[in-house]
């Protein structure tokens, strides 16, 4: 793994020499973790994120962005006007489209930000946080390993901004002794709409049954820049780089 990430920031030290032009430009989605995205590729590795400074950097169909001191990979494929991204771990790109046609139409949909008198005083106005800020994929990943066997378990929730979420979790086991060897594994998954009041989280499954969370915000205990939302106790990191709490 050290090794990967390694190689994966010597890319950047020479990232001119590995900047793919076919991404050259200014590409655009409407909704990517719930709000417009905005990315220009410039010519040397360097670019722009929603107006914040990236590097950039290919290696066959491997895209690399640096931004706030981390880095990321991911899978790209140019198809025309179209640029494909593959996330780590998923099979469904993210489809951004050359221009910033995209982006300034969803930007136009977005409602209007309140005038400062109606949003100077929430308190007084009995108002609560929408949760936008919780907007997002959060992972809550676990195992563990021995020479007799080995576990793991990985549970994802994706909050999105129309107020709907989905929930997908797996898990399997192995067994290897002198007298037994095998393995189970499961699979669960919900969707449904979910509210925020500030304190708790309130899921409405489209199973009918609705769950209350009390919900904490804290930053990962061993990388503080990777935030978390803590739903009764069972912690989930930040899939994607949001910025800590």
């Amino acid at each position: 793994m050290r090794t990967i990430l390694a190689l994966a920031l010597g890319l950047f030290l020479a990232a001119s020499a590995f900047a793919n032009p076919a991404l050259h430009g200014t590409w655009s989605a409407a909704d990517v973790e719930g709000k417009p995205l905005l990315v220009e590729f410039a010519a040397g590795g360097t670019g722009q994120a929603n107006g914040q400074p990236i590097r950039w950097s290919t290696l066959g169909g491997a895209l690399f962005i640096q931004q706030n001191g981390q880095t990321a990979s991911y899978g790209f494929k140019v198809q025309g006007d179209k640029l494909l991204v593959y996330p780590q771990g998923q099979m469904q790109p993210t489809v951004l489209s050359k221009g910033s046609a995209a982006y300034d139409a969803a930007m136009k949909a977005q409602p209007k930000t309140a005038s400062p008198a109606q949003s100077a005083s929430p308190a007084k106005a009995g108002a609560q946080s929408s949760g936008q800020e919780l907007v997002g994929k959060w992972c809550d990943m676990g195992g563990m390993s021995t020479y007799q066997g080995s576990s793991s378990r990985m549970a994802c929730i994706e909050l999105r901004a129309d107020g709907t979420y989905t929930y997908n979790a797996e898990s399997s086991r192995s067994v290897n002794t002198s007298t037994v060897y095998g393995g189970t594994a499961s699979q669960s998954s919900d969707a449904g709409r979910w509210t925020y009041n500030g304190s708790q989280l309130i899921a409405q499954s489209r199973s009918g049954q609705t769950t209350t969370y009390n919900l904490e915000k804290r930053n990962h205990p061993k990388n503080k820049r990777d935030p978390m939302i803590c739903l009764n106790g069972s912690c989930f990191v930040t899939y994607y780089n949001k910025p800590a709490w």
